[in-house]
């Protein structure tokens, strides 16, 4: 019998009953492995699924795998395509990822094209097609045979595919909250084991389902909880080409926590399909050739940094009409000129920075291209569907969302959002508000804390980094750079040290000396040899 883990530090115990964490999570949260993870025959329709691969498969016809061009569909895309060849001739799988820019997001028509020309009778989507009513109609209408794998909020109704494997339409399936790559690995699972191959050889690609799923901001509870804890470490000796490249171009070289891939390695990732094309990104994540990986590498890094001065000039234009619009419960902005490209990323540091739904709108001719984000509270995709009169097309899940809208009807359709968001949300969800969950004193802060809190990890979405109070810390040191403020505090025995990005003037009028009570979580590598790590949130003097 393996030993089972256990928590003793009372301030974090303290923090996980606050929380609602019964023993029986606890206890699945420490010790659950790689093995408890669900059945992949419990998804609806996944016999299906895999009975037409195998048909296929016998009758050497090509396969058209059809991904998404964000971190969750590109790695969702490679998944498929490198367990797909291993079981089969890699010249008979063909991936297609959509152009953002002239196709838009979702099951595209031109793959069907595509499919056809290369006599392919199969078309399997990851992470999108759960709102592809049309274009599954089509593929259909050709004898194509559609699979759909997807995790985006299905609509009333839903296409009339071959097979559709998704967790929500999934009685069966206990966790609803897979990504795009989860609800792939576990297709490939249930693939392989019907072809009685030993699973574990997919589990050396738990890094992708690992990138894919902290990226597109999946719960890390339960089952993704597993598969992202286990990729994490899969990512650490990963011996793909790509993951190295990678790492090696952005400068990584401590442990790879979640923080690495939000920040670091899903940004140069996306930038593939926010600047140019994103089959360069699955290119880098299936390529066997360390000299062919890195420069991709050197090529997505470049277009990250145009990505980031794009980003920026959007940002910098848009202040005037968010002091304009502060008393909306919605901030809808938008303008000519702004990159579609990366209105997804600003509309998320704006929705951050206001605690307000925003949704981010790039004027494009007599169409215009929309990204929103939103606030726990308030199901983005939802309200887009009570506004689908006014919409060309949308989809999405609660907090993240995208549509096209005919450029005419963008007032109406901010009015129209403005009143949905005050029926849904009320004044205190829209105030920014550092509670904190616990004091920590520095009698608090000892060998058991600094083990315990590592056990809780990965921390994310549905098990964030717990949120403390530690009075009367000291100053000790203050560095200021061009858009950014890094401060050292210390208790008199541990030091603390906080970068705060783009700081309001409360931060900047901080000297080194003063004494304050500081709101704070740790990071993810929240060890460091000086002290610990931390995020300030807010400081009381």
């Amino acid at each position: 019998m393996r030993k089972l883990e256990t928590i003793r530090s009372e301030v974090i115990l303290e923090v996980l009953k606050k929380r609602g964490i019964d023993e029986n999570y606890l206890e699945f949260m420490l010790n659950a492995k790689i093995e408890d993870i669900e059945d992949p025959f419990n998804l609806e329709n996944v016999e299906l699924a895999i009975d037409l691969i195998i048909k296929n498969i016998s009758e050497r016809k090509p396969i058209l795998i059809h991904g998404d061009y964000d971190a969750d569909g590109i790695t969702s895309l490679a998944l498929l395509y490198r367990a797909l060849e291993k079981i089969y001739d890699k010249n008979k799988i063909i991936p297609y990822i959509p152009d953002r820019f002239k196709e838009g997001y979702g099951f595209s028509e031109n793959s069907i094209k595509v499919a056809k020309e290369s006599n392919s009778k199969l078309i399997i989507t990851v992470d999108c097609g759960i709102t592809g009513i049309k274009e599954v109609k089509k593929a259909i209408d050709e004898n194509i045979n559609v699979i759909i794998t997807d995790h985006h909020e299905p609509l009333d109704t839903l296409p009339k595919a071959s097979a559709i494997i998704h967790p929500k339409i999934s009685p069966k399936y206990n966790f609803k909250h897979l990504t795009g790559v989860g609800v792939t690995f576990k297709l490939i699972m249930a693939l392989f084991k019907k072809l009685n191959i030993n699973t574990n050889k997919l589990l050396w690609d738990l890094d992708l389902v690992s990138i894919g799923t902290i990226a597109d901001m999946g719960e890390l509870t339960y089952e993704n909880r597993i598969l992202v804890k286990y990729g994490l470490i899969v990512l650490e000796k990963s011996k793909k080409a790509g993951i190295k490249a990678i790492k090696h171009i952005s400068g990584i070289k401590e442990k790879v926590s979640p923080w690495h891939i939000s920040f670091i390695i899903a940004p140069r990732i996306n930038a593939a399909g926010r600047m140019s094309n994103p089959i360069r990104s699955f290119e880098l994540l299936t390529s066997k050739s360390g000299k062919e990986a890195l420069e991709i590498s050197k090529i997505l890094n470049e277009l990250n940094i145009k990505r980031q001065y794009e980003e920026r000039k959007i940002i910098e234009s848009v202040d005037i009409q968010i002091r304009e619009k502060l008393d909306n419960y919605v901030l809808v902005l938008s303008d000519w000129g702004w990159h579609e490209g990366v209105i997804g990323i600003v509309a998320s540091k704006i929705c951050e920075k206001f605690n307000r739904p925003t949704i981010i709108i790039s004027k494009l001719g007599e169409f215009s291209k929309g990204s929103c984000r939103s606030i726990e509270g308030f199901h983005i995709q939802k309200a887009l569907k009570e506004l689908s009169y006014l919409l060309e097309d949308f989809g999405g899940h609660s907090m993240a969302a995208g549509f096209t809208i005919r450029t005419e009807n963008i007032e109406l359709f901010e009015r129209e959002i403005e009143k949905i968001a005050r029926r849904e949300l009320k004044d205190y969800q829209l105030k920014k508000v550092f509670n904190y969950e616990a004091e920590l004193k520095p009698s608090d802060i000892n060998r058991q804390f600094v083990i315990d809190y590592a056990k809780l990890s990965p921390f994310g979405i549905g098990n964030e980094h717990f949120t403390f109070l530690h009075r009367n810390l000291k100053i000790i040191s203050i560095e200021k750079y061009k858009r950014s403020l890094e401060i050292v505090f210390s208790n008199g025995k541990i030091k603390f040290k906080t970068k705060i990005f783009q700081p309001e003037n409360d931060w900047l009028e901080l000297k080194v000396g003063d004494i304050v009570d500081l709101i704070f979580k740790f990071t993810d590598n929240f060890i460091s040899k000086e002290g610990f790590n931390i995020k300030a949130l807010k400081f009381i003097k």
